[in-house]
């Protein structure tokens, strides 16, 4: 009866109850009372301080596209946002056994972003996938390392796999001294990849499961893990740890500290000498008599994700938003007689202001990541995007440490874009932005750099000549332009240019004619200061075609210039 009443915020005959079952032991041994009466009772008092002060937020179930009837916990955002993992203990057709508590082992989900929802959640089916419990801990900054938890490698221990070729490959143990003969479950990396937060039973744990940190060596390897000591951790269990992408504050949910009841999320501030403040409850509706866990929030602290056992769920842990609204502004009372009747006569000496159109802010953001392609590993590159309506640059950008990227574009439209980056091969197409779809005001948009590596090759698609010649035309130097680049910034680099040809006319008359255009480009190259020495051309007619010779659009692909890496 307690516990009704606990759960139902009705604190007050929560604590009568209690102490009504308490006193049903006074003359017996204490051992034979099977729950914490005390801690229970204090759970009330802190719940009765907790709701007299709410904070000021917005709590939104994310919706049956993510969450089910089973339970829905543990959201990971991908870091370019379109992507949600979590995970679900929901019914599926690949895994129909059941756990100790009879409920269906743990799977890994992801659901892709639209403009306004989220698109239906869908089993993860690849490496990541297991026979057994697994679950999503957190993805790298970069996008290129997810970590997750399998439940049968030591009783429950933390995994990582790499992006390749844009699939996940399978998981592997991470290395050093962060996996042990003991249960690891939820972690949480740094914005540099440098350092890592994790929850843990092993041995000199203070309670049940504590909190860890271990930071990456010069070997990368992990170093021994160290607890975070009394102030965060309790004799009670903590879960569901996250570092602030800033490192400055450390969100968890904890059993202990001055919980209301169940897991509830707290948060620790980063001292002046590196050591973390003393947790403090994130407050109601936030938390609740049930567990609130899996805590996670953006990094202007505007919004985040946790996992909530809450009335008028689908059932079980779902998922959920929160919106922060922020401080409250004071109310200004004005002891003046003001008159509303403004067909009376406008007082001007008030706060009064002619109607004003109110413009709309329709900015959008073109975001994305820069990586090498081979590699999937995080590039610093200068994008540029090109409005081709006009023939100039509209923005230009340079990509972080990270590969991460953010630019202002005017608005939803086709553009051409020019990616470089010190040792790779310049990247140009055209960015086909009118029918991808706006999420918060962004549009996504990755792009993948090759290395300049011997053998690379490179078509350059705006090159011109003359009509059966091999005069270039002006609209040819902007790409001759790029070619100038590539090697002046590699001074060691020596490239083959060559022409091709479609398979209309003779092969000597074909062949002429694709050499002749290939020594066209050197000579230009030559003639704009790059050492005859590091150049070489040739014509192969019709004998490497790229498309189909049969249609108009294969030919037209086939008449090209290219080059080749011969030499770094």
């Amino acid at each position: 009866m307690g516990k009704a009443f606990h759960v139902n915020l009705d604190f007050d005959n929560a604590i009568d109850s209690y102490k009504a079952y308490y006193a049903q032991f006074a003359e017996m041994d204490p051992k034979e009372i099977k729950v914490n009466v005390d801690k229970l009772i204090k759970e009330c008092k802190y719940g009765k301080e907790l709701i007299n002060t709410p904070v000021r937020v917005i709590i939104n179930n994310l919706g049956d596209r993510i969450n089910s009837k089973y339970d829905d916990y543990n959201p990971v955002l991908h870091p370019n946002q379109n992507q949600l993992y979590f995970t679900s203990r929901r019914d599926t057709d690949k895994k129909v056994n059941r756990d100790i508590d009879y409920k269906y082992f743990e799977n890994i989900f992801v659901a892709e972003s639209t403009a306004e929802l989220w698109k239906t959640a869908t089993l993860v089916e690849d490496r990541l996938d297991s026979k057994n419990n697994e679950s999503v801990l957190a993805i790298a900054y970069n996008g290129n390392q997810i970590y997750t938890y399998n439940g049968e490698e030591n009783g429950g221990e933390i995994l990582v796999s790499e992006l390749k070729s844009g699939g996940w490959e399978s998981p592997d143990k991470l290395p050093g001294k962060v996996s042990s003969k003991y249960k690891e479950t939820t972690m949480s990396i740094s914005k540099d990849g440098k350092e890592i937060y994790f929850v843990s039973d092993r041995e000199g744990s203070i309670g049940g499961t504590d909190i860890y940190h271990s930071v990456l060596d010069e070997k990368n390897k992990w170093t021994e893990p160290v607890n975070l000591g009394q102030k965060i951790n309790t004799p009670f269990n903590e879960e569901g740890v996250f570092i602030h992408p800033k490192g400055n504050k450390l969100y968890f949910s904890s059993e202990g500290h001055n919980s209301m009841g169940g897991y509830d999320v707290f948060v620790s501030e980063k001292t002046s000498d590196g050591t973390w403040g003393d947790p403090v409850n994130m407050g109601y509706p936030i938390n609740t008599p049930n567990d609130d866990v899996f805590f996670k929030i953006d990094e202007m602290e505007k919004q985040a994700l946790y996992s909530s056992f809450r009335l008028n769920g689908f059932g079980g842990f779902d998922i959920y938003k929160i919106i922060f609204l922020g401080d409250e502004k004071e109310l200004k009372m004005s002891l003046k007689d003001e008159k509303l009747a403004w067909n009376y006569k406008p007082d001007y000496n008030l706060f009064y202001n002619k109607p004003a159109e109110q413009k709309i802010d329709t900015t959008l953001y073109l975001v994305g990541i820069v990586t090498n392609a081979k590699t999937n590993d995080p590039v610093s590159a200068k994008i540029e995007i090109i409005d081709m309506e006009q023939s100039k640059v509209i923005s230009t950008g340079l990509s972080d440490s990270l590969g991460n990227y953010k630019m202002r574009i005017p608005k939803q439209k086709d553009y051409g874009v020019e990616v470089t980056a010190k040792d790779y091969l310049f990247y140009v197409k055209m960015l086909y932005l009118k029918d991808k779809q706006v999420v918060e005001s962004k549009i996504q948009a990755n792009f993948q750099l090759d290395k300049v590596e011997v053998g690379s090759k490179v078509i350059l698609n705006n090159i011109f000549f003359e009509t059966n010649k091999a005069t270039l035309k002006s609209e040819s130097y902007t790409e001759l332009e790029r070619v100038l680049q590539l090697l002046i910034q590699n001074p060691t680099v020596r490239l083959e240019i060559s022409g091709h040809t479609d398979n209309i006319g003779g092969f000597k008359a074909n062949q002429q004619l694709s050499e002749s255009r290939a020594k066209s480009v050197v000579e230009y190259l030559i003639g704009r200061g790059i050492e005859k020495s590091r150049l070489e051309y040739k014509g192969y007619s019709f004998n490497q075609p790229v498309a189909d010779n049969n249609t108009e659009s294969g030919r037209a692909q086939n008449r090209r210039v290219e080059f080749k890496v011969l030499s770094k």
